[in-house]
């Protein structure tokens, strides 16, 4: 990787959704949360892309966001490559990655934990954590809160409830 890997940069290669193969340079999100959506915005922005370049979609359940910028998409799709070597790297990127991983595309379900679309890499970066999945499951939630918790917004708003 050619650029500096940072926590928010992690954080938001979690958060967005994965970038399109026919088009490489879409970067999106999609959230039924204001908040969520408030972040990416605030993220993307730290990350050098333009308000104006921004394209924001919504009714009345959710809001759709992309922005097209070769550079940054290159990059996220890079961090999503390498995205089981995170841990190795240092735990804060990996547990930035999960945390944006979470927010995203995370369900909380009778005490325990969903990630839609968990993909391989995905699980040997939580393994190397510490956090067991099993076809998305999390097998040890509170272990996989506490990794997350500071950085997550869902992670705290499930910390608040209990």
């Amino acid at each position: 990787m050619r650029f500096k890997l940072t926590s928010e940069l992690c954080y938001f290669a979690g958060l967005a959704d994965r970038v399109h193969s026919h088009e490489r340079s879409r970067v999106e999100f999609t959230t039924s949360y204001d908040e969520l959506a408030e972040k990416f915005v605030e993220y993307a922005i730290k990350l050098g892309v333009s308000t104006k370049k921004m394209i924001i979609e919504e009714n009345e359940k959710t809001k759709h966001i992309y922005f097209y910028h070769s550079k940054l998409a290159r990059i996220i799709q890079e961090v999503l490559d390498q995205r089981q070597f995170l841990p190795k790297k240092g735990k804060e990127l990996a547990a930035s990655f999960a945390a944006g991983m979470f927010d995203s595309s995370g369900h909380s379900l009778k005490g325990g934990i969903y990630l839609k679309n968990i993909e391989k890499k995905d699980e040997l970066m939580l393994e190397l954590m510490g956090v067991h999945t099993v076809n998305g499951y999390v097998l040890n939630a509170r272990h996989f809160l506490g990794i997350i918790g500071g950085r997550s917004f869902m992670a705290k708003a499930l910390l608040t409830k209990t």
